[in-house]
């Protein structure tokens, strides 16, 4: 019989293995799994297909602002509370992951799959200034890099091989297909953009550090502000000046930027590639539009070089 309560931070396979206790028998009976957000819930679809007993959805809406800064709505609690298990991705990515394990044997198993795995850890900048925000510490957002997702697709197989070993190759080959199929992806990326080792960029995002990785970018400066956050006035001045100092032409933004901003770093004389930062997409979507975005992406950042380049 299923038994919900188990509440446990997945940190390592190894205590996953040794610590969580499945839940199900070997006559599973139907699991409902929420993934807090859509990149996490994208990774985990592709993970949990042809699993007959399992509903898994997207906990959150698609959203505009910043992931991180994200509150439990009443009803997202409530549907926590029907909840066999919760797929976070943890290490700041939820402001909220301390009150999923508060949620205690009444609540569902928690899995935050992020740890163990390798983040850049600098210090950031926002707005143009040291500062103590969220911005600050480990960067939780390795699901835009391709190589990052498959590192989380390995994480949550391992939680869900833990949580429901009923359908324990299931998991297994699933994992093995969606990596496979995110190597096709890199490749399809790279024969997008060309080789773009060494180009240096200026980042508006904190997320998108992932994204200059993937492709070799040099980072110029990175100026962060909340995803989909406008600038004026004073605020908008200090930006382009502080993007002054940065050698690079090219920037990288999220995509739901506002166009005023958009409009106003074009007529300073940037080349603006906006990035989806996978935060606005709709569970419907599924693996699929996690792969359809970081080609999107890839298109996105070989049109800003290609300005570049034609100057």
């Amino acid at each position: 019989m299923r038994r919900k309560g188990w509440v446990a931070a997945l940190l390592l396979l190894a205590l996953m293995l040794s610590g969580c206790r499945p839940l199900v028998s070997d006559a599973p009976k139907p699991l409902t799994v929420y993934a807090t957000f859509y990149p996490i819930y994208a990774l985990t679809d592709a993970v949990a297909r042809g699993v007959p007993d399992m509903t898994l959805h997207c906990l959150t809406q698609p959203q505009d602002g910043c992931l991180r800064s994200y509150a439990l709505s009443d009803w997202d609690i409530y549907l926590l509370s029907t909840a066999d298990a919760v797929i976070a991705g943890g290490r700041g990515l939820e402001a909220f992951e301390s009150g999923l394990f508060a949620m205690g044997e009444k609540g569902p198993a928690v899995s935050a799959v992020l740890y163990n795995l390798e983040l850049i850890n600098t210090r950031q900048t926002h707005g143009g200034a040291e500062a103590e925000s969220h911005l600050d510490g480990p960067n939780p957002h390795l699901y835009m890099s391709v190589e990052g997702a498959k590192r989380i697709v390995e994480s949550i197989a391992a939680t869900l091989q833990t949580l429901d070993p009923g359908y324990d190759q299931t998991y297994i080959d699933n994992a093995a297909a969606a990596v496979g199929r995110l190597d096709e992806l890199q490749s399809q990326a790279r024969e997008i953009t060309g080789d773009l080792s060494g180009k240096k960029v200026i980042l508006m995002s904190e997320a998108l550090i992932y994204v200059a990785k993937d492709y070799g970018l040099e980072v110029a400066g990175q100026f962060d502000r909340e995803p989909g956050a406008a600038l004026y006035g004073d605020d908008l001045a200090a930006c382009l000046e502080a993007l002054k100092a940065f050698a690079s032409r090219v920037v990288l933004i999220e995509k739901q930027a506002p166009a005023a901003l958009i409009r106003a770093l074009e007529a300073a004389g940037y080349l603006v590639a906006r990035i989806d930062n996978l935060s606005t997409h709709r569970e419907d979507e599924g693996f699929g539009g996690y792969i359809e975005a970081q080609l999107n992406n890839a298109r996105a950042v070989r049109r800003a070089f290609d300005g570049e380049d034609g100057a």
